[in-house]
C-alpha cells in the first residue's frame, strides 16, 4: 500500500499522504495532544523506517489532523495507532481515513486487526461501526493513568 489512498476528506482542503521521517516530531506532537499514552517520535520513526504505512492528514496550512499507522502481516494488515487531533473530533475523520485505507488494501490482505482500550467507547463504536468484531482480550495490556493495567480489546475485519 504505497500509493496515496481516494480519500473524500471532511476537511476541506485537507492533504492525505505518507508520511516519511521528516514528520515524526508533528507525529509526536499530535500524539501528544491527543492520547494519555503518546507514541514517540521515535517510535513513529521506528514504524517508518520498518515499512509500516503511516498517513497523515493534513490541513490546507500545514497542521495535522489525524493520522494512521498500519503494519503488513504476511495476509492481514495491522492497525497500530490512529489519531485525530481533539479540535477534529466528531467530524467523521477517523472513519473516513479507515475505510478509505481499507478500501485501498492489496488483494491479499484477507483481514485488518486491531487493540483499542477496553475503556475507549468511543473507539471500539467507531471499529463496530466499520464492521470490526470484538475478538477476545488481552487483560492488563495497557498502562492505565492510576499506575493500574488496562485490558486490550482485540478486533477484526475480515475483507473477503
Amino acid at each position: 500500500m504505497s500509493s496515496t489512498p481516494v480519500f473524500a476528506s471532511p476537511v476541506p482542503g485537507a492533504e492525505l499522504r505518507q508520511a516519511g521521517e521528516q514528520d515524526c516530531a508533528a507525529l509526536a506532537a499530535l500524539s501528544r495532544s491527543a492520547q494519555s499514552h503518546p507514541w514517540t517520535e521515535g517510535q513513529y520513526l521506528d514504524s517508518v523506517r520498518a515499512g509500516h504505512s503511516c498517513w497523515l492528514l493534513s490541513a490546507a496550512d500545514g497542521t495535522a489532523i489525524a493520522c494512521c499507522v498500519l503494519m503488513p502481516l504476511p495476509d492481514a494488515v495491522e492497525v497500530l495507532d490512529v489519531v485525530v487531533s481533539p479540535k477534529w473530533r466528531r467530524r467523521g475523520i477517523a472513519r473516513t481515513l479507515l475505510s478509505a485505507l481499507c478500501r485501498q488494501l492489496p488483494e491479499h490482505v484477507e483481514s485488518v486487526l486491531l487493540e483499542v482500550r477496553a475503556g475507549n467507547t468511543a473507539a471500539r463504536a467507531l471499529y463496530r461501526g466499520l464492521g470490526f468484531r470484538e475478538d477476545g482480550v488481552r487483560r492488563s495490556y495497557y498502562p492505565a493513568d492510576d499506575g493500574a493495567r488496562e485490558d486490550a480489546v482485540l478486533m477484526s475485519l475480515p475483507l473477503h
